[in-house]
């Protein structure tokens, strides 16, 4: 039957309908908003109360985070001027920081073992970047020092000739031990040794202590291992500890080393 109505009566009859309860929709839209806006005002006093905290807590955080930015801007400050601090003491103590070196792989082509002389001689030398004072290791630990260098050539003093010496560390403690060469000891043994030890210190056959090198001596990095240590007596003033190193015994049958150059 609606199809059978002429169109201008539809449209009349459409904006007549829309006309008539636009009144209505508005009333029930303005009524909504008022019932939502008497609801938020009869709020119960306990709702308001625990908005009022919400608000008081997120006010208290977000002045607390202003604070600890204030300190960690603060603490930033100090860091950096501790590192330059840091960075003015090294230089004037000519420290530098952590030394890096290039290794310069030799093989040995001559041994003196006997009980006045320990050197080993290799076949690098000037021509290859060497000098007198550089650090020599081995995959098995601290070898000896560059003692004279020729064209093709060097003599290395090796850690068992007692006039070899250098400062170490026992692992796992930082405090500076001496270490120094005593010779080969009957059946080829190679043995040093620590002197200057701290009393604390207390290693036993059953927990020996592992000495290591020492980056206080400019020629090596820290941690290379230079042999065991399982007793230690008083020392001669009786202020330190001193006791025998058991060193490697690959020293005796070395075939090629590695040289330590510090990197410029």
């Amino acid at each position: 039957m609606w199809w059978g109505i002429p169109a201008s009566w539809k449209v009349f009859t459409k904006s007549a309908f829309a006309e008539f309860h636009a009144p209505l929709w508005d009333l029930s839209s303005r009524t909504e908003d008022l019932s939502n806006y008497w609801g938020h005002l009869s709020d119960s006093k306990q709702t308001l109360i625990e908005k009022a905290k919400n608000s008081s807590r997120v006010q208290a955080d977000l002045e607390l985070q202003r604070d600890r930015s204030k300190v960690i801007r603060e603490e930033i400050v100090r860091l950096r001027g501790l590192k330059a601090s840091l960075s003015e003491l090294e230089s004037s103590l000519n420290l530098g920081s952590a030394q890096q070196f290039d290794p310069i792989v030799a093989r040995v082509s001559h041994r003196s073992l006997s009980g006045w002389w320990q050197k080993i001689t290799v076949r690098k030398g000037r021509a290859h970047g060497l000098k007198s004072g550089l650090g020599v290791i081995s995959n098995r630990g601290v070898v000896g020092r560059v003692k004279s260098v020729g064209s093709r050539s060097s003599e290395i003093e090796l850690i068992t000739n007692p006039s070899f010496r250098m400062v170490a560390h026992f692992e796992g403690d930082d405090r500076p031990v001496t270490f120094q060469g005593r010779g080969i000891a009957l059946g080829g043994i190679p043995v040093g040794l620590a002197l200057d030890v701290p009393h604390d210190l207390n290693p036993t056959p059953e927990k020996p202590h592992t000495l290591t090198s020492s980056d206080l001596s400019s020629i090596f990095p820290r941690g290379i291992p230079l042999g065991i240590v399982k007793d230690l007596g008083e020392g001669e003033e009786g202020l330190f500890k001193s006791g025998k190193v058991a060193l490697n015994l690959s020293l005796n049958q070395l075939t090629e080393v590695t040289i330590l150059v510090p990197r410029q």
